[in-house]
């Protein structure tokens, strides 16, 4: 049985003000340069925050200085830690929160996350008629029903994103060429091509040659935050979660 370990972390700004110069000379060079040409404090604190979480991931794994990762890029331009590829991980981030999922379990493939804080929204039903599926337009409308639309679109939405980010196609698939069901956490392929090389359709593997079936998904909610982790993996997967803070360990 596979094993999907995910930190939830909330962007601390007094402390990162208090130990910022600290932190930023432990963070690794790609990150460290990501941060230095952001001008906006916030958002310089949440990729701070995101580089921070995974050089904490990473000492743990291997007893080595976060400051010596080197960022590389596969194929379709998922991150990658060099002479690491064992390590399987993505970042997301979203209101108060960044959010790691990583792995080094060889039956795990890849891995897909995305948060998104959940938003009071006056449009959730013209993006879902534009972009998602059918099944997909009928889960959120049933929403409007208990005040639940908003809710039940993020869902949707993370477990999307989830799925984009675990084939590192990012655009390149169309939102309706697979479907998702929050209640069940599943995924299924449409009749619809996607953009892009136009390789995938809906009787091919859907991620690098592998199986759809092997697809999973785990979702929590999270102070009004939703997290969708997307996997793909030829055993059943166990997800566990850790609420670190900056200044503690994991």
């Amino acid at each position: 049985m596979g094993k999907i370990s995910v930190f939830v972390t909330k962007v601390d700004e007094a402390y990162l003000d208090k130990e910022f110069d600290r932190l930023y000379e432990i963070l690794y060079p790609a990150r460290k340069e990501a941060v230095s040409k952001l001008k906006n404090k916030r958002v310089s604190y949440v990729s701070m925050t995101a580089g921070l979480i995974l050089g904490r991931a990473y000492e743990m794994l291997y007893g080595l200085p976060s400051n010596e990762i080197i960022i590389d890029k596969g194929e379709h331009g998922k991150p990658y830690i060099q002479g690491k590829e064992e390590l399987k991980y993505n970042i997301s981030h979203s209101g108060d929160y960044v959010v790691l999922a990583y792995t080094m379990d060889k039956d795990i493939a890849s891995v897909g996350i995305d948060v998104e804080k959940v938003k009071v929204r006056d449009d959730d039903m013209k993006v879902a008629n534009r972009f998602f599926t059918k099944e997909e337009i009928d889960y959120i409308s049933d929403g409007l029903e208990c005040s639940d639309v908003d809710m039940r679109f993020y869902k949707i939405w993370t477990m999307k994103e989830a799925f984009l980010k675990l084939t590192g196609k990012g655009l390149g698939l169309r939102l309706d060429s697979f479907s998702v069901n929050p209640d069940e956490l599943s995924i299924s392929l449409t009749d619809n091509d996607v953009v892009g090389d136009g390789n995938l359709t809906k009787h091919e593997n859907c991620n690098f040659g592998r199986d759809i079936n092997n697809i999973s998904y785990d979702m929590k909610v999270v102070d009004k935050h939703i997290i969708s982790v997307c996997v793909d993996s030829d055993d059943d997967v166990i997800y566990e979660y850790a609420q670190i803070t900056l200044d503690k360990p994991a």
